[in-house]
């Protein structure tokens, strides 16, 4: 199986956004961010991922979590290897 890597989208000024990011750093998952002003966020928007409640947590196709993301959330939606 392929792992698609892992992307945040957040907004500036986001409380959320940055719990999420220093949650998924604590657990050592890799991801990128991308931010709602770019065009890559547009793109994912085009494609269909719902980009509008933040953070937005997804595997480039899919979103994985979203809002106010918990530990528990991610340990659930992602494959144990992944989550340390």
């Amino acid at each position: 199986m392929v792992e698609r890597p892992l992307v945040l989208v957040v907004s500036a000024d986001c409380r959320l956004c940055d719990r999420a990011r220093a949650l998924l750093e604590r657990l050592g998952i890799a991801f990128r961010e991308v931010d709602l002003a770019d065009d890559e966020a547009g793109e994912l928007a085009r494609r269909g991922v719902p980009v509008v409640f933040f953070p937005v947590l997804v595997d480039g196709e899919q979103v994985i979590a979203y809002g106010d993301i918990s530990e528990a959330e991610l340990r659930r939606a992602l494959p144990v290897e992944i989550v340390a």
